[in-house]
């Protein structure tokens, strides 16, 4: 019995620990697989959710009060670990709403990480840069911007409209997390991103974090209309 009780955890273990590939037209091939004792989701050079980007992103969250945020948004959704977070670690009650381009990582987030659609969590498959023109103004305490293709930054991050809405959209006093890469520059309408968004009117706080990731923590004025 004891033989057979090893053979089985050990069975047990190698199962769990196989990972699960699917192919995304816009990301290639995913991988759920296992670090550090927990499950996570990875692209072919970077990891999407619930590894060491978790931990970027923990640690940029400290900066933006979001338990008292209200309605929040994400844009980027991966495999959830934000909304995780945003739920468990900072009690946040408020409505969210986290908008994904691809269907994949969508059903994976369901499948994989139990991050479905519910009473307070709405998902929407779109494109970011096009939704946010569309969404109401000053509906947002906190705004989460992660959105990535593999380790590349999509164009619309280099646009003054996309940034120009995400101030319409966020309420005064509230707080924008950006994640980006060190390694990458980002230069709007021919300044370096962050001296733009200070002309835009938001207060920017830049930080590095682990070895490739550059955070950007925006504030928008409480007398900010």
């Amino acid at each position: 019995m004891n033989r057979f009780l090893t053979l089985l955890r050990h069975w047990l273990g190698c199962a769990l620990a196989r990972p699960r590939r699917v192919e995304s037209a816009y990301s290639g091939t995913l991988e759920v697989t296992w670090y550090e004792g927990r499950k996570v989701l990875n692209s072919a050079n970077a990891n999407y959710s619930y590894g060491p980007l978790h931990q970027v992103m923990r640690y940029g969250l400290l900066f933006t009060e979001p338990a008292a945020a209200g309605n929040v948004l994400v844009l980027g959704l991966g495999g959830g670990s934000v909304v995780q977070m945003l739920r468990q670690e900072y009690q946040v009650t408020g409505a969210i709403t986290a908008v994904e381009l691809d269907p994949v990582v969508i059903q994976v987030a369901g499948e994989e990480f139990g991050i479905r659609p519910d009473a307070q969590l709405r998902i929407v498959c779109a494109d970011a840069f096009t939704w946010v023109a569309t969404a109401p103004a000053q509906a947002f305490g906190l705004i989460v911007v992660d959105l990535f293709v593999d380790l590349d930054l999509p164009a619309g991050l280099y646009t003054p409209g996309f940034w120009q809405h995400l101030w319409r959209l966020l309420r005064p006093d509230g707080y924008v997390l950006v994640n980006i890469l060190i390694s990458t520059e980002v230069w709007v309408e021919n300044q370096e991103v962050s001296s733009y968004l200070a002309e835009v009117g938001f207060l920017v706080k830049e930080m590095e974090v682990e070895e490739y990731n550059r955070l950007l923590i925006l504030r928008k004025p409480a007398k900010a209309e």
